[in-house]
C-alpha cells in the first residue's frame, strides 16, 4: 500500500511542471510537457491511469518584463487586431505501466478547447470580436522512462530516472477561419510535427516528506507548413508533506524558458495581428504552485493545485497567463 501511495504522489508531483507552456502565450499549444510530466508512474506489473483537467486564463500583457496594457497597445498602432482574453482548456487521460522495477512507458492523449476574445481597429473604431472555439483532439505523447540508479529495489529513498519519447503530429495544425486562413499557430490543437523529448527526474524519500527534482527538454522540428515552435526547457523542484495518510501538502517551483518561434513559408504570420507576429514568441517564466492532495482509497489519488507566474520576461509583446487551474485524479491497478 505505502509503494502505491509513493509511487502515485511521484506522479502527481510531476504533474505541474509541463502546464506551464501556457504561460508564455501558450508557446506549446498542445500542451506537451503538461503530457510529459503528467506522467503515470506505476509499479512493477502494475497499470495507471490517470485523467486530468486544467484551465489556463490568460488576460494581461508582457513587453518583456514590462506589463503593458490594452489602451496602451491600442494607443500603439502597431497591432490593429490584438487578443484581450484566452481561455485554454484541456482534458488529458494518461495510461503508465510498469514493466519492471526500473522500466516504465506511458500514453498520454490530451482533447484541447481553446477560446479567444479579440479587438480589432475598423475605420479609427475599436470594436470587439471573438474567434470560434477550438475543440479537437491534441498531440498524443510517447514516453519510456528507465531508472537508472535507486538505494534500494523496494521502497528506494533516492532514485534517479531518465525518459525518452516522441510527441506526436496527431492534433490538427490547420484548422482554418472564416477567411480561408490558418487560425493562429498557437491556438491550433496540435503543432504538426513531430517532437523528441528528454527528461531527468530525481526523487528524495524522508517521510513524511518526499522532495523531487526534474527537467524535460522538447526538441521541435518544423511542420509540414514549414512553422516550427520554438525548442522548450522546463526545470521543476517539488516537495509534498504527509499530513495525514489521507492528505498530503505540496508546493513546486517551476523554470520554463521557451525558444521563439519561426513561419519559413509564412503561412501563420499576420503582421497586423499582435498573437501572428512570430517575433511575439518566446521567453523565460518562474511559476508558483501550491497544492492537496487526497488519498481517499487503495491506489487512488486526487490533486488540486493553482499555478501563478511569479516572473516573466517575454520576446516582443505577448498575451500572458494571470492563473491556471489543475485538478488530477489517479489510480493504480
Amino acid at each position: 500500500m505505502k509503494r502505491i501511495i509513493v509511487a502515485l504522489t511521484i506522479m502527481m508531483l510531476m504533474f505541474p511542471a509541463g502546464a506551464f507552456a501556457a504561460g508564455l502565450c501558450c508557446q506549446l499549444s498542445s500542451g506537451v510537457q503538461e503530457s510529459l510530466l503528467g506522467v503515470a508512474s506505476p509499479e512493477s506489473k502494475r497499470l495507471s491511469v490517470q485523467l486530468s483537467y486544467s484551465l489556463s486564463v490568460m488576460d494581461k500583457f508582457k513587453e518583456g518584463s514590462t506589463s503593458r496594457s490594452l489602451d496602451d497597445l491600442k494607443m500603439d498602432g502597431r497591432y490593429p487586431i490584438l487578443p484581450t482574453k484566452m481561455n485554454m482548456t484541456k482534458y488529458t487521460m494518461t495510461v503508465g505501466y510498469g514493466f519492471s522495477p526500473k522500466l516504465s512507458a506511458f500514453i498520454s492523449i490530451p482533447y484541447i478547447r481553446n477560446t479567444m476574445d479579440m479587438a480589432m481597429q475598423m475605420n479609427m473604431m475599436w470594436k470587439k470580436s471573438k474567434m470560434d472555439s477550438i475543440q479537437e483532439l491534441g498531440d498524443v505523447t510517447l514516453m519510456g522512462l528507465y531508472r537508472i540508479y535507486t538505494d534500494f529495489d523496494v521502497m528506494p529513498n533516492n532514485a534517479l530516472t531518465v525518459g525518452l519519447g516522441v510527441k506526436t503530429p496527431t492534433g490538427s495544425s490547420t484548422m482554418k477561419g472564416s477567411s480561408g486562413k490558418f487560425i493562429h499557430a498557437h491556438m491550433q490543437p496540435g503543432t504538426g510535427s513531430w517532437d523528441p523529448l528528454l527528461a531527468i527526474v530525481y526523487a528524495k524519500m524522508m517521510n513524511p516528506f518526499l522532495l523531487q527534482a526534474d527537467a524535460t527538454y522538447q526538441l521541435s522540428t518544423r511542420n509540414p507548413e514549414g512553422y516550427r515552435f520554438g525548442d522548450s526547457l522546463t526545470a521543476n523542484l517539488a516537495g509534498k508533506y504527509a499530513v495525514s495518510r489521507i492528505f498530503n501538502v505540496t508546493g513546486g517551483l517551476t523554470f520554463l524558458h521557451v525558444n521563439g518561434a519561426s513561419d519559413r513559408d509564412g503561412k501563420y504570420t499576420n503582421l497586423k495581428s499582435l498573437m501572428d507576429d512570430p517575433a511575439n514568441t518566446g521567453g523565460d517564466s518562474l511559476w508558483l504552485s501550491p497544492g492537496l492532495q487526497l488519498l481517499p482509497s487503495k491506489g487512488s489519488l486526487i490533486d488540486m493545485k493553482v499555478q501563478v507566474p511569479v516572473w516573466e520576461h517575454v520576446k516582443g509583446v505577448q498575451l500572458v497567463s494571470r492563473v491556471r487551474f489543475l485538478l488530477g485524479v489517479s489510480y493504480s491497478f
